[in-house]
């Protein structure tokens, strides 16, 4: 398990480039929505950016928990690792999609993101109620709102924690996900431009989606070797018990 959250973190922590195209627009808009006092107090503004990430994160953690208890209740998981395994290997499917969308060789990217938008179109409406967000209790709400946002990462993600076949599984892997997320995420509204000059960089695209592409593979390489050694554990504890059987 301590593999699969590495895992979730590290995808978080490296979909930074992903999450500007997504989020960055929302962060900025969220920084000029502060008073014009408040926009100068660089503690001010930083403090409603993090609460906004802390608002999605949490967003993210009971989507986690959600996939868990699915994956708990009506597929058995935690009893068929079979399906734990195939479901690893779909996440792992996406994100090589999703890297090679980086890359400009797939419409993987918008296929995901489409599968969660009519969901979304109910709930961004309630996302202008919270205009203009010049409280920490608005950056919040509005943060959890846009934690719903489709995005083929999340999605990605979702099905780790929908394979883990547990409540609190699932949601620590979506934890760790959106922790990941947080440092990128934080200094986006700051660096918007910077950072979007970064997504047409050839050689850290490259980079980018290589690095994810280790990650996908990991899912199920990770997954087929530490379920290798809990079968071998358990069939040579049972042998040591049969041969001190015998003996007996």
């Amino acid at each position: 398990m301590l593999v699969i959250l590495i895992v979730a973190f590290n995808l978080g922590l490296f979909s930074t480039f992903h999450c500007v195209g997504m989020c960055g627009g929302i962060l900025t808009t969220l920084m000029l929505g502060t008073p014009a006092a408040e926009q100068k107090a660089k503690a001010k503004t930083f403090r409603r950016s993090l609460v906004y990430n802390l608002g999605r994160i949490t967003s993210y953690t009971l989507a986690g928990l959600l996939a868990g208890f699915f994956g708990a209740q009506f597929l058995g998981l935690s009893q068929n690792l079979n399906l734990h395994f195939i479901l690893q290997c779909i996440a792992a499917l996406v994100l090589i999609g999703l890297a090679l969308s980086i890359l400009g060789y797939s419409p993987i990217n918008k296929f995901t993101e489409s599968l969660g938008m009519k969901l979304w179109k109910k709930l961004q409406p309630l996302s202008k109620g919270l205009y203009p967000i010049n409280t920490l209790r608005r950056a919040f709400l509005f943060g959890m709102l846009w934690g719903w946002l489709p995005c083929g990462l999340v999605y990605s993600a979702l099905l780790l924690s929908l394979s883990s076949g547990t409540l609190t599984d699932g949601m620590l892997i979506m934890l760790f996900f959106g922790l990941g997320t947080l440092p990128g995420m934080l200094t986006t509204g700051y660096l918007a431009d910077y950072l979007n000059q970064l997504k047409t960089n050839k050689p850290l695209k490259v980079l980018t989606a290589s690095l994810m592409i280790l990650f996908a593979i990991s899912l199920p390489v990770s997954t087929f070797y530490f379920s290798g050694q809990h079968t071998h554990a358990i069939t040579h504890d049972g042998d040591h018990q049969q041969h001190h059987t015998v003996a007996d």
